[in-house]
This record gives C-alpha cells, sequence and structure tokens, in this order.
C-alpha cells in the first residue's frame, strides 16, 4: 500500500502538473489521495477492454501550493495509470474539477475548470477534457463551453476544434473551435458562427 502509494504520486507529479496550469508547468509539492487501491477486479470491470492499469486511485485531491499559498487544487472521483510500450497515459473516467487560484490574491479563484472525462498522454505531453467541458474565468467573468478541449504542452496553446460557446460579460459568441493562450487571457473563436448581445436590463 505505501509503496503503491508513493509510485503514484511520483506518477502524478510527473504526468499530471501541466494540464490544468494555465500559465506554465507546475511542481507538485503536495499530493493527497485516499481510497488508494489496487484491486483488478474493479479495474476490469470498470475498463475491461483496455490494458490493465499499473496503478489506480479513489477520490483523487492533488493540490499544489508556491510560498505557502494554495496554488491549485484538483479533485476526481477515479484516477487510472497505464504503461505500454506506447507510452504512459493517466485517465479520469469519471470526470474532473481543477480550481486555480488567483496568484496576486490566493482567496480569490481564478480558473475552474470541469469535464466528464479526462486523458493524459504524458509521452506526447498532449492533454484532453472531453464531455460537458466548462472553463470559467472567474477574473474576466467569461465562461468557454465545448466537448472537447486539448492542450498541447509542446506548442504551449489551448485549442479545440469542435463548436464552442463563449460567454462574456456583454456577449455570447459562438464558433466550430477556437485556441488560446494557456491562461485563456488571449482566445480566438475559428469559424464564428453567430454572436449574440446581452441586455444587461432584461
Amino acid at each position: 500500500m505505501n509503496t503503491t502509494r508513493k509510485y503514484l504520486i511520483k506518477s502524478i507529479i510527473k504526468c499530471n502538473s501541466a494540464f490544468f496550469n494555465a500559465v506554465t508547468l507546475l511542481i507538485f509539492t503536495s499530493v493527497f489521495y485516499t481510497g488508494c487501491k489496487n484491486d483488478i477486479d474493479e479495474i476490469n470491470r470498470v475498463n475491461a477492454n483496455d490494458t490493465i492499469p499499473t496503478m489506480y486511485a479513489k477520490n483523487v485531491s492533488i493540490a499544489q501550493s508556491e510560498s505557502g499559498f494554495l496554488k491549485y487544487n484538483l479533485t476526481a472521483p477515479v484516477l487510472y495509470r497505464y504503461e505500454t510500450k506506447k507510452g504512459i497515459t493517466v485517465k479520469f473516467p469519471e470526470g474532473f474539477k481543477v480550481v486555480f487560484f488567483d496568484s496576486l490574491d490566493p482567496s480569490k479563484i481564478r480558473t475552474e475548470i470541469t469535464a466528464r472525462y479526462g486523458i493524459n498522454r504524458e509521452t506526447e505531453k498532449i492533454m484532453e477534457a472531453k464531455s460537458d467541458v466548462v472553463v470559467i474565468n472567474h477574473l474576466k467573468g467569461e465562461q468557454l463551453n465545448t466537448e472537447h478541449l486539448i492542450w498541447d504542452q509542446n506548442l504551449r496553446k489551448v485549442y479545440s476544434d469542435v463548436f464552442v460557446k463563449i460567454t462574456t460579460p456583454d456577449r455570447i459568441l459562438y464558433g466550430d473551435g477556437m485556441q488560446s493562450d494557456e491562461a485563456f487571457n488571449h482566445w480566438r473563436i475559428h469559424k464564428p458562427r453567430g454572436e449574440m448581445y446581452v441586455n444587461e436590463n432584461q
């Protein structure tokens, strides 16, 4: 149990720091897991057609702090780690939620990301969020809704090639894809399909 947990922590430190970091790669300084186990029957039941994962954890909570302040926290019901000849992959089959805190005021939430499924292709340095993906920039009052979001560590960009909806304080934008910097501060919609202005008086 202790060996598995230590190995799992090292694995997650290696493979999950980048996906939800909106600015740069992060180094985990505090990681907490509960309900960790290697139950092969449970693993086979959940994903019978996939390679048997080398690691399995339930009720995952990953926290990263800097200078004594919490920088972000990621939670997920289930985590699986796979190692094959093609590389290493980490999956969140039951979804995830990550909350980033403002660096200038750690008591404020900067960005919040949720999805029903997450996958980290560690070897390729490609991270994906799928199914009901929601990104909320609390500081700017903006929200992104899509079904597939990709973070490319090599190119240092976040993008989607499917339908997106971006809601700002004064308008709602639609398009067939988007591209953004890692902080979601500067984004561009591909093939814009419409724009609707918000009437605050209604």
